[in-house]
Order: C-alpha cells, then sequence, then structure tokens
C-alpha cells in the first residue's frame, strides 16, 4: 500500500490547502490569479488556524499556473467603496504582519513573478523562492493606490530604501537581481520540497524562538509609522483615483477637496 504524503484540508472556493505530511507542512495555493475579498477571507481563516497548531512547521504559499498572485484585478478594484477597500487593505496589513507572528516559517513560491499586493506579502515572509527569470513590479500606484502592507512601516528596515525608491516610484518591471538588492533575498537553485525537508530537520523550540529573536518586539517608533502608513493610504483612496481610467486627480483638487492627512 502506497504511504499517503499529501493529505487535502478544509474546503475553500478561492485557495487548496494540502497538509504535507513527510515535512508537516501545510501547502496554501492560490486558485486565482487575482485577490479578492473571498481570498482574503479565506486566508485570514487557513493563518488564525495555522496560529493555534504549532505541529505545522511551515507554511508553503504559492499559486496554480506559472505566476504568483498579481494583486488585485483594476476592474474589480475599481467597483469597490472606499470604506470596502480600507477594510480589505486593513485584513491584508493583518496578514501581512502576522507572517512575522506564526509560529510556522513562512516559505513562499513565486515562481515566475507578482505584482502589487502579491509583492507586499512576498516581501513580508520568511524565505522567497522563484523561478531564475522571475519579474516584479510595484504596480500599486498606476492603480490609484499605495503599497499599505508594511512597506512604509513594519518591513521599512528591512528594504533598501534607494533600491525601493527607484523600483515603486519608476513602476518598472525588474528582476529577482533587484528583489535580492531591494532586500528581498530569493532563492532560484532550490525547490520549496528541499527547504520544507530543512525546515522539518530543526527543532522546533528552536526554530520558533530563533524567528522571535529575529524579529524582535514593536517599539514606539514602529507603531508611529504604522499609523502613517494607514493615515496615507486612507488619504489616496479618499480621492477615488483608483477607480478612474485616467485623468488622475490634480493636487490642487486634492488640496481644496480634502483635509490634511493627519485626520484621515
Amino acid at each position: 500500500m502506497k504511504t499517503l504524503t499529501r493529505v487535502p484540508i478544509f474546503n475553500y472556493s478561492t485557495i487548496a490547502t494540502t497538509l504535507l505530511l513527510t515535512s508537516k507542512s501545510l501547502e496554501i495555493k492560490f486558485r486565482k490569479k487575482f485577490l479578492t475579498a473571498e481570498t482574503i477571507f479565506e486566508l485570514e481563516s487557513i493563518l488564525a488556524w495555522s496560529a493555534s497548531h504549532t505541529e505545522v512547521q511551515s507554511l508553503l504559499i504559492t499559486s496554480v499556473g506559472d505566476d504568483f498572485i498579481q494583486g488585485f484585478e483594476a476592474e474589480e478594484l475599481k467597483k469597490l467603496t472606499p470604506t470596502k477597500l480600507k477594510k480589505l487593505f486593513q485584513k491584508l496589513h493583518t496578514i501581512a504582519e502576522s507572517f512575522q507572528c506564526l509560529p510556522q516559517t513562512i516559505v513562499v513560491d513565486l515562481k515566475k513573478g507578482t505584482k502589487g499586493i502579491g509583492l507586499e506579502l512576498a516581501l513580508a515572509a520568511d524565505i522567497r523562492i522563484c523561478h531564475d527569470e522571475a519579474l516584479f513590479c510595484f504596480d500599486q500606484l498606476s492603480m490609484g493606490i499605495t503599497p499599505s502592507c508594511g512597506i512604509f512601516s513594519f518591513q521599512k528596515n528591512n528594504l533598501n530604501q534607494n533600491v525601493l525608491r527607484s523600483l515603486l516610484l519608476s513602476g518598472i518591471e525588474f528582476s529577482k537581481e533587484s528583489l535580492i538588492a531591494l532586500g528581498g533575498w530569493c532563492e532560484s537553485n532550490t525547490s520549496a520540497e528541499s527547504i520544507l525537508a530543512n525546515i522539518f530537520k530543526q527543532a522546533p523550540i528552536a526554530r520558533i524562538q530563533a524567528k522571535k529573536a529575529l524579529y524582535g518586539l514593536r517599539d514606539a517608533k514602529n507603531n508611529e509609522e504604522l499609523k502613517n502608513e494607514k493615515k496615507i493610504f486612507n488619504s489616496v483612496i479618499e480621492s477615488r483615483d483608483y477607480t478612474r481610467n485616467e485623468d488622475f486627480m490634480s493636487l490642487n483638487e486634492f488640496k481644496n477637496s480634502f483635509v490634511e492627512i493627519n485626520n484621515y
């Protein structure tokens, strides 16, 4: 009789979840190319379950197809009210931040690339792997939104600010080498299976405590940066530029229509 090594768990519409018994890992696989409110809800539930199941030693987050998730689909984003969009991005921010707190080691397989919020989530993970010719992009500004999952707050000290400015403000596609220069170290000469196998060999208590030591405690400065990141995102959403194809709001319009960022 063949030994069972993969066991499906949960029954979600947009995410497939499988326990990998040989490495005590949970595979979280996005079924759709773009994020949706349903996907975010399902991912929240999976991570909440993971937080209380320390016997699971690693989470492998990946996707169906050749690419990792490509952020939000532009036309679907335009249909959201500002209130709904703020709530969704607050949930995504919490998910990204939880990657640092979960007892599992978070491994993300970016395959041939990702962009937008997919890239933000990947940067929050512990370990990244990708195809050697993978391409990435911060496309948020062209969609009328700003990054909101730690790029300006709890991930800030991990990222090269000179590289971030160039990649974010230009909106260009960039390679694995530029991702590494940014601070998002990414393996391309090894498989997810071999990384999960190595994690399985580690002493669980030592692994969890090492992860805690690496991320440290949140300080007052970090809390302030989190507030500012949220204020910036919320003020941008109030412009409703994310609902437009072109003719984004001018700076003068914005100044005349809204109060200062600190009031959002």
